[in-house]
């Protein structure tokens, strides 16, 4: 073969060198990492919200009377969670930290639906406080389920 070039190897770091790659992949790693530490407990408490709305929707199908419910499920979703918030003076002071009001749960019942219907919608504001940098952020995360209020039929009594 004429003109054939000579095939040597690559230039090889030595071993315990750090690339250029190598050194993104990590700071990935650890900026995903903290971004999980910050915002993996809003989404968890967010369902554990999402939880407490649908057991109130589910016992909607024998409770009737639709302030009651309101009221207890908002006094539930107060008791989900709380933070530490400075008050007026700067003393630091106990919050829920979801704050919901009864007359911001949109609560409706469709009877004339088929199978009876059951709507629930609210949004409440969180604030996401980021470790370590000493800033904090307001997340509004949004409640809106609709279920039914069939009586389920299991069959004959025995």
């Amino acid at each position: 073969m004429v003109g054939a070039i000579p095939w040597t190897s690559p230039a090889r770091i030595p071993r315990g060198g750090i690339t250029w790659v190598s050194a993104l992949l990590m700071a990935l790693l650890v900026g995903g990492g903290y971004l999980a530490w910050t915002w993996a407990p809003v989404y968890v408490l967010h369902a554990e919200v999402k939880q407490v709305v649908r057991n109130y929707m589910n016992q909607a199908v024998k409770e009737r009377d639709d302030a009651v419910l309101v009221e207890a499920m908002v006094h539930k979703l107060r008791l989900l969670d709380e933070q530490v918030v400075l008050d007026e003076q700067g003393k630091p002071t106990t919050v829920p930290t979801v704050q919901v009001a009864p007359a911001d749960v949109s609560w409706e019942r469709d009877p004339g639906a088929d199978p009876p219907a059951l709507h629930v919608a609210f949004s409440y504001t969180r604030d996401v406080p980021y470790p370590l940098l000493g800033r904090s952020t307001q997340k509004t995360l949004s409640i809106d389920l609709t279920g039914d209020l069939k009586v389920p039929d299991w069959g004959p009594s025995r």
